[in-house]
């Protein structure tokens, strides 16, 4: 009797041992996934340089800030807002000292003093690295460039906020 209950605990222990590994095994996986992606969609967004500013845009023809971030995270399967301002109400609000690659960056429009949002980038640094984000510039129809946030007190001053609309635990669906 006392053998057979000693190999029904070891049992139990073993496969709670299996389903405790299964498990760690699948967040490695999506944390790995998850990098893979950041890292395609900043190739995506990369590739996309130079293409020129275009009020409304929402091609590779031409794209405005909003358009061209929608038009990246769409490509991964991620139905963003098309505006940034409704950016804003979108995905997990990240510190800015921690934010990485894939997340998008916020700004205020032309005013500054006004903070509602009217412009949006996607970071592509990684966090231990100075904050690179890529956006459409409308100044002087520049397109679609790699700004570093400190280089500017332009966007430091309009500075709202960063979201992250993925995570290691999400799996590219709409939702972070």
């Amino acid at each position: 009797m006392i053998k057979w209950i000693s190999i029904i605990i070891l049992s139990v222990l073993s496969m709670t041992i299996s389903v405790e590994a299964q498990e760690k095994s699948l967040v490695k996986t999506e944390v790995t996934t998850s990098i893979f992606q950041s890292d395609s969609l900043i190739g995506l967004a990369k590739s996309l340089l130079g293409v020129p500013y275009c009020y409304g845009g929402i091609t590779p023809a031409g794209f405005d800030c909003s358009g061209f971030v929608n038009y990246v995270f769409s490509s991964f399967g991620f139905s963003i807002p098309r505006s940034s301002a409704d950016m804003a109400d979108y995905g997990i609000e990240i510190p800015l000292d921690s934010c990485r690659k894939g997340d998008i960056i916020l700004f205020a429009g032309s005013n500054a003093l006004k903070r509602p949002v009217g412009h949006a980038g996607i970071v592509i640094s990684n966090m231990d690295e100075p904050l690179k984000f890529i956006h459409s510039a409308t100044s002087n129809k520049r397109g679609i460039i790699i700004t570093a946030f400190d280089a500017f007190d332009y966007y430091k001053t309009r500075f709202v906020k960063v979201i992250r609309v993925f995570n290691p635990l999400n799996d590219g669906s709409d939702e972070p």
